[in-house]
């Protein structure tokens, strides 16, 4: 199996996604590859949505917050000169980054922590947690910045 010169981050805009974002950068520049930085949405498709919001008035609003949500992200990799793309995907959090990683055979994943316990985590639904469970590449998962 060949595997893609790419270094997939998730990002949301946080200052756990920003700290993962910058690892991967370095790991980027040390192994001349690129970065995949996607954001994911969930689906907003409900029994009745349709009633109140068009699929174009959803796809809208998906758009916006997606780049809202990677603006500080895009302008870090920007600075940095590295190639790198960005993606918006849509559903499960967890499962889309390890969809997307997949499909792209990417190298590494590289995702921000919030910070919970394995126990809060659980409860709560954590991305990283669930990343690591069922990825098929090598997941890093950096801890929050100090406050």
């Amino acid at each position: 199996m060949t595997t893609n010169s790419n270094i997939l981050v998730p990002f949301d805009g946080s200052d756990s996604a920003q700290a993962a974002l910058r690892i991967a950068i370095d790991m980027a520049v040390k192994f001349d590859e690129a970065v995949l930085l996607i954001h994911v949405q969930p689906s907003f498709r409900t029994p009745h949505s349709k009633i109140f919001f068009s699929e174009e008035d959803i796809r809208s609003y998906q758009q916006s917050l997606y780049e809202e949500a990677i603006a500080s992200g895009v302008r870090i990799l920007k600075e940095t000169g590295i190639k790198y793309e960005t993606k918006l995907l849509i559903g499960i959090p967890k499962e889309e980054i390890c969809k997307e990683a997949h499909n792209r055979r990417v190298r590494y994943i590289v995702i921000g922590s919030r910070g919970y316990s394995p126990f809060v985590g659980s409860v709560l639904g954590s991305v990283s947690q669930g990343v690591l469970n069922i990825a098929n590449c090598p997941v890093m998962v950096v801890p929050p910045p100090d406050k």
